[in-house]
């Protein structure tokens, strides 16, 4: 196991969703690349060549500076501060971002230091920003803040007859449609790409479970998107596969 951080344009964890990083596109970088060599294990005839060194590395240890291509990631264990940013200089030619096992991404501000912090954080896509700029309207429940999720569900009276908690408990699962269509698209995209399918339950415990989750989230970070509440979801999952 271990701690693993990756160059990846997977779209549940990078601000640059798109293919995968084939084999020929992390060799292209490699050859281009003076201070990258191929590493040839004494497996290579079994399972193939897809690991370089980056010989460069300020201490000198080639066994601080791998670099492997797995499942369309680029792939350092317990990488060092010297390797984190050589991995930010090689995602930016690849079109990725540079993401640690619990989320957190990595890059360079303007000043060349180093910078980590919570993907949610990050700010938006260019692609969203332009489109505030023009004053468009970006429609979907994933775009609500945290806190507006949080007053509409809200169950003010068991009064029946004001239809308060059945309107509350319709908005539930109308959030959770939206999450549920956000697991269908990325499922789309997993199938074409050839990776394992997010799986979703359907029973009403399950549902109930997740509600409380969003909500909890959504508590605890009122000024974030509902978007960044169903991320924390799949994060759940993905850390939690058993529950």
């Amino acid at each position: 196991m271990g701690y693993d951080v990756e160059i990846t344009r997977n779209p549940l964890f990078s601000r640059k969703p798109g293919p995968k990083i084939t084999l020929d596109e992390w060799f292209n970088v490699i050859r281009r690349d003076p201070e990258l060599k191929f590493f040839i294990s004494a497996d290579a005839a079994d399972y193939g060549v897809d690991t370089a060194l980056w010989i460069a590395h300020p201490n000198g240890k080639e066994s601080d500076s791998a670099l492997w291509c797995c499942d369309g990631q680029i792939v350092a264990k317990y990488p060092d501060e010297p390797l984190l940013r050589k991995m930010i200089i090689l995602a930016a030619r690849l079109d990725a971002d540079v993401v640690g096992d619990n989320g957190e991404y990595y890059e360079l501000d303007e000043e060349g230091t180093l910078i980590s912090g919570e993907i949610e954080t990050l700010p938006a896509f260019k692609e969203q920003q332009n489109l505030l700029r023009l004053g468009s309207i970006l429609y979907g429940g994933g775009s609500t803040k945290c806190d507006v999720f949080l007053t509409r569900i809200q169950e003010a009276s068991y009064d029946l007859t004001t239809r308060i908690v059945p309107t509350a408990f319709a908005l539930k699962l109308n959030y959770y449609s939206w999450y549920l269509g956000f697991i269908t698209a990325i499922n789309e995209k997993r199938t074409k790409d050839g990776a394992p399918l997010i799986q979703v339950g359907n029973a009403a415990e399950r549902r109930a479970r997740d509600i409380d989750f969003l909500i909890a989230y959504s508590e605890k970070h009122p000024d974030h998107t509902f978007y960044h509440a169903v991320c924390a979801l799949v994060h759940h999952y993905k850390n939690n596969p058993a529950s």
